[in-house]
């Protein structure tokens, strides 16, 4: 794995292996901090989303709009 800044942004390069564990414990924290109502899950996920443009892999997140009440 690999660290630089070029022209104001972080560059991370990593293997395949590492970037889907990222990706796993990212979504397992989410997960897992969603009972803290001061936690602001949306935001996390619309990064993930974000960290992943161009990925034709990945599935985004579907963020509720605010107002909406999920539906159980």
């Amino acid at each position: 794995m690999s660290y630089r800044e070029e022209d104001g942004k972080v560059v991370l390069t990593m293997s395949r292996e590492d970037y889907e564990l990222l990706v796993t414990l990212s979504g397992a924290g989410i997960a897992r901090l969603r009972v803290i109502p001061e936690f602001h899950t949306e935001g996390c996920l619309m990064m993930l989303n974000r960290l992943n443009q161009g990925n034709p892999n990945y599935t985004p997140y579907q963020v509720a709009e605010k107002g909406d009440v999920p539906q159980t």
